[in-house]
């Protein structure tokens, strides 16, 4: 199984992404409760923004944070992201998963493409697990040209 994908754009509602690989992404404002599978290793996840009070440390691996205009970047580890908010747009690349649940208070709950898939609307009602992830090819590729 090779690398999967996830994005998302201008997201409102619940999203949960358990990824071993990297996420960057930001939000309008809510909620980022983020956990490290290995606080200890080398690599420290990157948050920014107007959150307050301040980020709250539940444990050594998961730190909450709470604000407005909330930027967050993961790279090379395993992390679980759980977002509650409005005006929501990441990137993942790695192998997991995601659950996706728009708010419907809102007349969209925006897009989001898995796996390199078209855009798609943001359902209104709690997804099952997706997986980030595509199955590994033993043909040639899309696009490539062989003897």
């Amino acid at each position: 199984m090779g690398d999967g994908s996830l994005s998302i754009k201008n997201g409102r509602g619940q999203f949960i992404v358990q990824v071993k690989g990297a996420v960057i992404g930001r939000m309008g404002s809510g909620k980022l409760i983020l956990t490290d599978a290995d606080p200890y290793d080398e690599q420290v996840p990157d948050v920014r923004g107007r959150i307050h009070p301040k980020p709250k440390v539940l444990s050594d691996a998961t730190t909450v944070y709470q604000g407005q205009q909330i930027r967050f970047r993961v790279l090379e580890g395993a992390y679980k992201l759980k977002i509650e908010g409005v005006g929501v747009n990441l990137s993942a690349v790695g192998r997991g998963w995601a659950v996706l649940d728009g708010n419907d208070r809102f007349l969209t709950a925006g897009t989001y493409s898995l796996n390199g898939d078209p855009y798609e609307p943001i359902p209104f009602e709690r997804t099952q697990r997706m997986k980030l992830g595509v199955p590994s090819s033993s043909g040639p590729r899309r696009g490539v040209l062989t003897p």
